[in-house]
């Protein structure tokens, strides 16, 4: 699957800094947050392996004892745990530790160093790119590639109209994970957004506040 043409890179959909704050302000509303955060619960029980939650359990001991890079790189073996599960449970940690950190930023407007510091190294521990197609691709192995294929063929022409937007929630082929769906396009926005507005030169690093 990794390799599928289906699953190549799309365009970004935020491309300026300007973009990501007012994206990241809205996504971080109170709201909207906890929506991001239910998702990744339901994407793991949905994926129905008892491993991963004790492997979350374990990230902060695990970080500890290995780079995060490493931990990312589904090439690390350690005891009692499948290298694909050590990398789709750092992802996750990843996930919600970016949400946590951003929220921080944007109720503190002057945050610690420590929490810049943690927010920029899991940037420089995994490309923006990397991130949205591995967690693309643990979304897929849970709609199934089919269903995949499907919904990219309904979205790949609509417009940006309310109708369309119902039409595409009411499609009794769509139903099943169209939530899923939903939550990964906001956890892409999410993503791009972060790293092009925090992944920048160090001594501008203290002027980005949310």
């Amino acid at each position: 699957m990794e390799n599928n043409e289906n699953f190549k890179k799309g365009k970004r959909l935020i491309k300026s800094s300007e973009q990501a704050k007012t994206a990241l302000n809205i996504l971080l509303q109170d709201s909207e947050k906890l929506n991001l955060e239910k998702g990744i619960s339901e994407l793991l029980e949905k994926l129905k392996n008892p491993k991963l939650d004790l492997l979350l359990d374990r990230y902060p001991e695990l970080l500890q004892e290995y780079g995060l890079e490493e931990l990312l790189s589904g090439e690390l073996e350690i005891p009692d745990a499948e290298t694909s599960d050590v990398k789709t449970a750092g992802l996750f940690s990843c996930l919600q530790l970016l949400m946590h950190f951003c929220y921080e930023l944007k109720e503190n407007p002057n945050p610690s160093d420590d929490c810049y510091d943690s927010l920029r190294y899991i940037l420089g521990s995994i490309s923006s790119e990397k991130f949205v197609h591995d967690l693309l691709i643990i979304t897929v192995s849970v709609v199934g590639v089919e269903y995949y294929e499907k919904f990219q063929q309904r979205i790949q022409n609509l417009d940006l109209s309310l109708e369309s937007a119902k039409g595409l929630e009411n499609d009794p082929e769509l139903q099943e994970h169209i939530d899923l769906m939903a939550w990964f396009a906001l956890v892409r926005l999410f993503l791009e957004s972060v790293y092009i507005y925090f992944n920048i030169p160090d001594q501008n690093l203290n002027n980005r506040t949310l």
